[in-house]
């Protein structure tokens, strides 16, 4: 798998033209977000999954440098570090790295990024910035805890196809025609995130079609993508993958519409063996309305997911959210946000949990 992803950018550097130097040397600028919430939460259990009172953050600096060659070429580079607020202890200080080259061809990327599926996906409409990609607030599993029982989409909480995650890739962007962008990209090791040596069988490939375009003063946006490949754990469990999304947003005066649906299938010859594994084939789609007015925009959204869960079960497991959010611009990169929702997960017996959330934060980009 090495030896295949450096015959390919072996000859992607080779097409490149003779010396050529940069007209400008790679100057760095940093820029990224922070983002905390204060969250009250509320429900009851029947499989002991707790909630309390809590503050939660998402915080990230990002590191940006791009130069111009002069044959028109454009290179650049961006590092993504998580900057605190996560109370897991599991983000990676580094989440994402990679460097690209574009030009008339389109764009080239190669490093630690979302799959193109993934990267092109359109969902549900969310003022907030709680829903897909990757899920946060009532949406993860660390708001209104999902209890164990209960299995959601491989990816968790959304529609976003990204079983491959931030592992190192090569990405291919299409230039745009039209409003139409095709996007490919190759994992040699889905896993490969977190471990220093790839994993056999894990290959990844994943295709994004975009579709972004104004008739008028009406807007559209459009996605489909498509997932296939192997999930190889270290005990040498091997999971054949094949994931489909589709996703739509229609924009007017102000009024944004929208939804997007997910299908993934898992093949696992030891899960067919052992009735008690974890099977997270299913199926999600979202639904939203949002609303802008001047600085303030207000948004509703449901989502579900049915997860097949255990192999033994006859039923899937299920998921449903309900969220109201909105975010007020108080100047530029400056905003005050708060969102109010349901959640509910229930198990393919009838066990599970609910619960409520009421957040209210602050929000600053730069």
């Amino acid at each position: 798998m090495r030896d295949r992803t450096a015959v390919v950018v072996t000859l992607a550097l080779a097409a490149l033209p003779g010396p050529v130097w940069a007209a400008d040397p790679i100057s760095i600028r940093v820029g990224g977000y922070s983002k905390w919430w204060v969250v009250a939460t509320g429900g009851q259990s029947s499989a002991a999954a707790l909630t309390s009172p809590t503050v939660k953050g998402d915080n990230e600096l990002h590191f940006i440098g791009a130069t111009r060659l002069e044959n028109g070429l454009k290179i650049g580079l961006k590092a993504e570090l998580e900057a605190g607020g996560h109370t897991d202890q599991t983000t990676d200080p580094i989440d994402k790295a990679f460097a690209w080259v574009e030009g008339g061809f389109g764009k080239i990327e190669l490093g630690s990024d979302y799959n193109a599926a993934s990267l092109l996906h359109v969902c549900a409409p969310e003022a907030a910035g709680l829903w897909n990609g990757p899920p946060n607030g009532l949406m993860s599993d660390n708001v209104i805890r999902r209890p164990a029982i209960v299995s959601t989409m491989y990816s968790g909480n959304q529609t976003e196809m990204d079983q491959d995650d931030n592992a190192e890739k090569i990405l291919y962007f299409t230039p745009s025609l039209g409003g139409l962008t095709l996007g490919l990209s190759y994992t040699p090791s889905a896993l490969s995130e977190d471990n220093r040596g790839p994993l056999p069988r894990s290959e990844m490939y994943a295709a994004g079609l975009g579709f972004t375009r104004s008739f008028g003063a009406i807007g559209l946006a459009l996605s489909a993508g498509f997932v296939t490949g192997d999930l190889s754990s270290g005990t040498g469990t091997v999971e054949r993958v094949r994931a489909y999304s589709l996703g739509g947003t229609l924009s007017y005066a102000g009024v944004t519409i929208g939804g997007s649906w997910a299908d993934e299938r898992h093949r696992s010859r030891a899960a067919l063996i052992a009735g008690d594994r974890q099977d997270n084939s299913g199926k999600a789609w979202d639904v939203g309305v949002m609303y802008e007015l001047g600085p303030s925009k207000t948004s509703l959204d449901i989502y579900t997911s049915r997860v097949a869960g255990r192999v033994a079960g006859k039923r899937d497991d299920l998921i449903s959210v309900y969220q109201v959010s909105e975010k007020y611009t108080l100047g530029e990169g400056v905003a005050v946000m708060g969102a109010v929702g349901y959640i509910e997960y229930q198990d393919e017996s009838g066990l599970g949990s609910r619960g409520y959330t009421a957040m209210t934060g602050l929000g600053l980009w730069f």
